[in-house]
């Protein structure tokens, strides 16, 4: 069931190019920069989630880490707060209770434990000014980065029936972005009266 669900997404890929590609041959005046762009940028997604997906366990999880730790990393870049490096331990914490099969601990820790922490954290550094401020983009820049994305690796490790029960969910999900994405795109280009 995976494997034809992966082949319609790249042969959907593969027509979206074509389609592209005769466009830009057909109508040369029509600008396809940006639409070119976002087919290349779903092929790498897609192509990255393959490869990914079908890997061992550690593979699947070493990947969601570093894309929560790429994300979380940006997102330290666009706040105004002071972003200590020794914070990032919630990453691969967060993705070792996942490979080990600790959800309860995994969706507790973020949430409850990590508030907890940079709270204290925030108290011993005994500089109250814009403690609010500090510890809410701290915390939610945790549960957009890494607790949020963390869980579509905790959707693959799920036990199910069939071996690739979380995987299509994951799959699911992937299609539900693109399918947003295209449709975000469609509609700016509706004119509007």
């Amino acid at each position: 069931m995976l494997e034809k669900s992966l082949a319609t997404l790249f042969v959907l890929l593969i027509l979206a190019t074509l389609i592209n590609r005769f466009l830009l041959w057909r109508l040369p005046e029509r600008k396809g920069g940006e639409v070119t762009l976002r087919i290349r940028t779903w092929w790498g997604i897609v192509i990255c989630f393959s490869l990914v997906i079908s890997g061992p366990r550690w593979m699947t999880l070493a990947f969601f880490a570093l894309i929560s730790f790429l994300a979380l990393k940006e997102y330290c870049m666009l706040i105004s707060v002071h972003f200590p490096r020794w914070l990032y331990w919630v990453i691969p914490l967060n993705y070792l209770l996942i490979g080990f099969n600790c959800f309860e601990l995994f969706l507790l820790l973020i949430p409850l434990a990590g508030f907890l922490i940079l709270a204290t954290w925030r108290v011993f550094v005994g500089d109250p000014s814009g403690f609010l401020h500090t510890v809410s983009a701290i915390f939610w820049g945790w549960i957009m980065t890494v607790f949020a994305l963390s869980h579509a690796a905790w959707l693959l490790m799920l036990p199910s029936m069939n071996i690739q029960g979380g995987a299509l969910l994951v799959l699911f999900l992937l299609a539900l972005t693109a399918s947003n994405d295209i449709a975000q795109y469609l509609w700016v280009m509706l004119p509007t009266y």
